[in-house]
């Protein structure tokens, strides 16, 4: 895997791990009777701009890099 690949992999679990991040945040916030709507509106956001990410670099990788990236999802 060379460097470009490795950063693009790296910074994708990084934004999956905010999401998951963000899902426990609103979890919490639910329990504790407090509004969701920032929160929701946030993790809609981080979402989004993980699915744009992985369609933009998509493209940009070898063949053999694009597999890895369809098995991350």
């Amino acid at each position: 895997m060379d460097g470009t690949t490795g950063a693009a992999l790296q910074h994708i679990r990084l934004m999956e791990k905010r999401i998951e991040q963000q899902s426990a945040l609103i979890v919490e916030l639910r329990q504790s009777g407090r509004d969701t709507l920032e929160a929701a509106n946030r993790l809609a956001l981080l979402c989004r701009a993980l699915e744009e990410m992985r369609l933009q670099l998509h493209g940009l990788l070898p063949t053999e890099a694009q597999d890895r990236l369809r098995a991350a999802r």
